[in-house]
């Protein structure tokens, strides 16, 4: 796995594939933060971002355009 794999447009599917695994733990990593009286706002933004890509569960075939497009969807309802 290359190092600059997040600035390589190619990459993005299988990110967006993986991104339900992460999302929780990004809200999991804010409530410690919020807990121990930490800033949490990076792990909240995280876990926002990751889960526009929850109904890309496990599909790594997705166009880029696809799954930018998701990736621009603020309103998380189902495609």
């Amino acid at each position: 796995m290359a190092s600059n794999i997040l600035s390589d447009p190619g990459y993005l599917p299988s990110v967006a594939a993986r991104s339900w695994r992460w999302a929780p733990e990004m809200e999991d990593i804010a409530e410690t933060l919020r807990a121990a009286g930490l800033p949490m706002e990076m792990a909240e933004a995280s876990a926002a971002v990751l889960s526009r890509w929850e109904q890309d569960k496990d599909q790594y075939d997705l166009p880029v355009a696809e799954v930018l497009a998701h990736l621009r969807d603020q309103g998380g309802a189902p495609r």
